[in-house]
């Protein structure tokens, strides 16, 4: 395996809509990075590296790694609590032994500018970068209070509707964050305190690994090759995506990745996704991970921060559309490697979405196929 030329296409964001999703990286490869790397690297040596990076509050140890810890549930980094002699808690995110990281710089800049406008983000300690392929890419970060939304609701369900209201508060107050661009943001920007999406529109945006991802699920029997060319026209000539409207937007705004008290949103953490977007279709991607009954209160909260967009219902069964599409896509070259009950699942969920908006969007009927059988 070449890291080298790897690490130029994992870093690589200019076609990309979905980064795990389309990061010019093979299944086979992706395999590979991912599927060990808790145990590629010891508490030992990152204790070591880190302590070179930290100037005045030093760790003073890392905590035995948990894999089933909530902070273990990711599938590219590999994530460790620290301890510092102040004795404040922080949150180590490396990437793989070797593999480049290209995004620490955006997601600490991101997180930054969330803090600073008053949502429930964190600080960054310091980031390195790659140097060799025995090295480890990695951020130090604050760990904020707060159990995961996800395991909150294992223990409180009865918590769901009002904690569904509040997530869409602050999503609400996020996207009154104004950004220049669209899509992924320039790293190389974000070292020098700039947030800039490196595409000029938002239909390019939008557009980015489109074709791929519609090509991966004719491969794999998901859509006909006549469905998803009526898919990709309805996305390249479409006057919703001629908005010059752009956000800040977090891109993976699930249970997992918010910090609850029990009552309201504590933490937004793994920013390793967001984008300069239409803030309709981050309220989209959301909707993708759950069932259709959560969008209500979802909603509630949401539009009462803020007015109702212009061509809410049009815009956001659009973007329902592109990020099931990708959802699709990256679940099934995961399916590849990883043919999990849960992944399959999920597989089976996509079908279902990707029928109802075939209807909505007045595609043929009996255009999806069955990839996974029962």
């Amino acid at each position: 395996m070449n890291l080298n030329e790897i690490n130029q296409r994992i870093s690589d964001r200019t076609d990309c809509f979905y980064w795990q999703t389309d990061r010019k990286i093979s299944a086979e490869e992706a395999a590979m990075i991912w599927k060990d790397r808790h145990l590629a690297i010891t508490n030992e040596e990152l204790l070591d590296k880190i302590n070179t990076e930290l100037k005045d509050d030093k760790l003073a140890y890392i905590k035995p790694f948990d894999e089933n810890a909530q902070t273990s549930l990711g599938n590219v980094n590999s994530i460790r609590i620290g301890i510092l002699e102040s004795g404040k808690e922080v949150i180590i995110r490396c990437h793989p032994k070797g593999v480049k990281n290209g995004y620490f710089y955006v997601e600490s800049l991101a997180s930054q500018i969330a803090l600073k406008n008053g949502l429930p983000a964190y600080k960054t300690y310091c980031i390195h970068e790659l140097e060799s392929e025995e090295d480890i890419s990695y951020q130090v970060i604050e760990k904020l209070n707060g159990d995961t939304v996800q395991f909150c609701l294992k223990e409180y369900p009865e918590k769901e509707e009002q904690l569904v209201i509040e997530m869409g508060k602050t999503m609400a107050n996020l996207h009154k964050i104004r950004v220049n661009g669209f899509g992924p943001f320039d790293n190389e920007q974000a070292k020098n305190g700039t947030l800039k999406g490196i595409h000029k529109s938002l239909k390019d945006s939008i557009n980015a690994g489109l074709e791929e991802n519609l090509e991966r699920l004719v491969t794999y029997n998901i859509l006909t090759k006549e469905v998803a060319d009526k898919m990709k026209i309805l996305f390249d000539d479409n006057d919703l995506l001629n908005s010059d409207m752009s956000v800040l937007i977090h891109n993976d705004f699930a249970d997992w990745n918010l910090l609850t008290d029990g009552n309201t949103i504590t933490g937004i953490i793994d920013w390793d996704e967001c984008v300069a977007g239409n803030p309709i279709q981050e309220i989209a991607c959301w909707s993708t991970f759950f069932d259709p009954e959560r969008i209500k209160p979802f909603l509630k909260g949401y539009f009462s921060e803020t007015p109702v967009y212009d061509n809410f219902d049009e815009m956001f069964q659009l973007m329902r559309l592109r990020y099931t599409i990708s959802k699709m896509a990256l679940r099934i070259k995961r399916y590849t490697y990883e043919q999990t009950p849960f992944l399959k699942s999920m597989i089976e969920k996509g079908e279902k979405h990707l029928e109802e908006l075939s209807e909505i969007f007045k595609l043929n009927e009996n255009i999806i196929n069955k990839s996974i059988k029962k």
